[in-house]
């Protein structure tokens, strides 16, 4: 017992080795001001785009219309297999969408965005929506746990049963 309490020990000092060195790693890849440049980053993104343009107000509104159905609809197997199918859709036809917005841009938005390797519309378009997509996954995770434990009940039941019915 005391030799697989010492194997035990010296595996956890050997991964926390492992974490410290690859933590140090990425530190001094990223640089020690990795974060605030990340965050500077983001800001200046989000400082650049006009959240008020009506496009850009509705495809938000999408996302939560779409983030509320599917948490609304989080028993029913037929909707949230219609809302992971919508996402996964329009995420597949974001790229067209992007070109199509690319070319016509002016018709709707008062700022060219789209760029033709997608940077926003993977942002604000995409980002979103599989982020929807997981939390359809991840409940139908859950609904497929609920199901396999009342198949397993009711055949626990099942052999209860068949072993009360032969005791008889």
């Amino acid at each position: 017992m005391e030799a697989i309490l010492d194997q035990q020990a010296e595996l956890l000092r050997i991964g926390e080795e492992l974490i410290r060195e690859s933590s140090r790693k990425l530190r001094d890849a990223a640089g020690p001001d990795a974060l605030r440049q990340a965050y500077e980053l983001y800001r200046g993104f989000y400082e650049a785009v006009d959240w008020t343009e009506p496009w850009l107000v509705a495809v938000l509104c999408l996302h939560a219309v779409l983030l509320l159905v599917a948490v609304a609809t989080r028993k029913s197997e037929m909707a949230q297999t219609c809302v992971f199918v919508l996402c996964a859709f329009l995420v597949l036809i974001a790229e067209r969408l992007n070109g199509l917005a690319s070319a016509h841009w002016r018709a709707f938005s008062t700022q060219d965005y789209f760029d033709k390797e997608g940077v926003f519309t993977t942002t604000v378009f995409c980002v979103p929506l599989i982020a929807v997509l997981v939390v359809v996954l991840v409940n139908f995770l859950r609904l497929m746990a609920s199901v396999m434990i009342q198949a397993k009940r009711a055949q626990l039941k099942q052999r209860a049963r068949a072993e009360a019915k032969k005791q008889r």
